[in-house]
């Protein structure tokens, strides 16, 4: 009768637990996004697994997002929006991780993580104003021939860390026409390429491969590259892989009002005091001046002084 029970009992434990496993494992399926997310053609507020959109305001947040889909695009992002990364983030798609429509700012002190078969992120705008910011986050970016591409927004990362890894021998980790990169930590395994200019400044950096033929920098047009102390060499000279550590610090906000007031603010504060202590001199020394004008202009009216 005991064994009875006990068998009883083991085969009940056995169903419940078999069943929390497989509501536990409808329940993660649930939480996976298998289609495009297209928030580029929102018109209201939506919702989802790992994501919001607040539609009034432009503002995406990715909260622990799992995006897998065999879709071309994985996220698509319109003009004029932000998106704040929260917690670990997901992305695969087909061909593309994010499409960028126009300017975008991405924000928050989660990771992105992004598996593209072509490009990471593709700033689809054909508008040379438009850019795409990546102000705050970790980004982790695999795809098979470029990590971010543009042929005419700007492009600029501040963020705090980007690693970007390319399947591709002839790929680039990033191409573009304007690319800032600034501040932060990045690492890439092939060559960053722009048609216009390529701004390198105070930022951690390793690029490229020692047995690659292509420089690690490379603009058509204007290559800067500033406040960065590389191993090994003096300076970059085309070298096909360099590794450096910034040598200042770059500031994205205000040190007198911090975040999510810009540094420009700081410079612009400063830059008004200058003018109001200038004026404070100037102003007295002219009105002085003035006045010393007009008593000699009398005083040789009345013959005191000759002219």
């Amino acid at each position: 009768m005991v064994k009875n029970s006990i068998s009883i009992l083991f085969l009940i434990f056995t169903v419940v637990l078999l069943s929390c496993i497989m509501a536990n494992a409808v329940m993660a399926e649930d939480l996976v996004i298998t289609e495009t997310l297209n928030i580029a053609e929102a018109r209201r507020n939506m919702d989802g697994p790992g994501y919001s959109w607040a539609n009034r305001f432009d503002e995406l947040t990715l909260s622990g997002i799992n995006l897998y889909t065999d879709s071309p695009y994985g996220l698509r992002l319109p003009d004029n929006c932000t998106v704040i990364l929260n917690g670990n983030n997901y992305i695969h798609a087909e061909k593309y991780g994010i499409a960028c429509s126009g300017t975008v700012v991405f924000k928050g002190t989660g990771t992105l993580t992004i598996d593209a078969g072509e490009m990471g992120i593709f700033l689809v705008t054909q508008n040379n104003t438009h850019k795409v910011r990546l102000l705050e986050g970790e980004y982790h970016i695999t795809s098979g021939k470029y990590g971010i591409y543009s042929e005419n927004a700007d492009f600029s990362f501040v963020g705090s860390q980007m690693d970007i890894k390319i399947k591709s021998d002839d790929g680039f980790s990033v191409y573009g026409r304007n690319i800032n990169l600034i501040g932060g930590t990045l690492k890439a395994d092939k060559p960053i390429y722009t048609t216009n200019e390529l701004v390198v400044d105070s930022i951690n950096i390793e690029a490229g491969t020692a047995d690659n033929i292509r420089p690690a920098l490379f603009s058509e047009r204007t290559l800067r590259v500033e406040n960065i102390k590389f191993d090994g060499i003096e300076k970059y000279t085309n070298q096909s892989y360099v590794n450096g550590n910034a040598e200042t610090r770059f500031f994205k906000y205000s040190l007198i009002f911090g975040n999510p007031v810009p540094a420009y603010v700081d410079y612009l504060i400063i830059a008004i005091a200058i003018l109001i202590v200038a004026l404070l001199i100037i102003i007295p020394l002219r009105v002085k001046a003035g006045k010393s004008k007009k008593i000699q202009q009398r005083l040789i009216e009345e013959g005191i002084i000759k002219k």
